[in-house]
């Protein structure tokens, strides 16, 4: 799927947070484009029925019937900066809102919900670039945790993100070690990293190998 602009710049500040007359094509782009590295950090998290689940950044939420078949008897939050993809998650998770399994929450950026604690997992893809003080939000979310709670950050490899012309816009990039090293520095016990790959085609019809890593901590 090619981007929804071609502005770099901008597609950087999107991608950040989606917003404006092209914030629904950019949540699209955002699933079509993660979707892989999504399923794969669902497909790692340890799952069983009630366990309460946190994620931070979800996009428009059409990932979410995936993380559902793997697991029916979810509680699910989900937290996200823009107004707009909160409106298309819950446009495209009606059901399962209403059932009471899913809620989204609009916050501002480096904000938790910590009045909601405590969770037992947390999972992000592809966020932690626009986190302005990482360190204190892991800290944050080790404080969301209960005992024996998991956290799962999801992100592309540095050497590929630092070629990629739209993510020299706000993006700050970190090598698997940098995000290990922060969450054994707020609490983590055991830390795992994890690296895969995907091909994706290019704008230009041609396809690329993209290289990322999950990474975990356990409280």
């Amino acid at each position: 799927m090619n981007p929804p602009v071609d502005d770099m710049r901008l597609l950087g500040q999107l991608l950040r947070c989606p917003i404006g007359e092209k914030a629904q094509e950019v949540g699209d782009y955002l699933f079509a484009s993660n979707s892989q590295m999504i399923y794969t950090t669902i497909d790692s998290l340890i799952l069983h029925p009630n366990i309460k689940l946190l994620e931070i950044g979800f996009g428009n939420g059409k990932h979410l019937p995936y993380l559902f078949a793997k697991e029916a008897d979810l509680q699910y939050l989900g937290v996200e900066i823009s107004v707009a993809m909160v409106a298309e998650a819950i446009a495209n998770n009606r059901q399962r809102m209403e059932e009471g399994r899913v809620s989204f929450c609009q916050t501002a950026p480096d904000e938790l919900p910590m009045q909601e604690a405590p969770f037992e997992l947390c999972f992000s893809v592809n966020t932690i670039y626009f986190i302005d003080d990482l360190l204190s939000y892991c800290a944050d979310i080790y404080q969301l945790l209960a005992v024996g709670g998991r956290i799962t950050f999801t992100f592309i490899d540095k050497a590929v993100l630092e070629k990629a012309p739209f993510a020299k816009e706000g993006f700050r990039l970190y090598t698997p070690e940098e995000i290990a090293q922060l969450f054994m520095q707020v609490g983590f016990k055991v830390v795992t990293q994890k690296s895969f790959q995907e091909v994706l085609p290019t704008k230009s019809g041609k396809e690329i190998t993209r290289y990322y890593w999950v990474v975990t901590g356990d409280k």
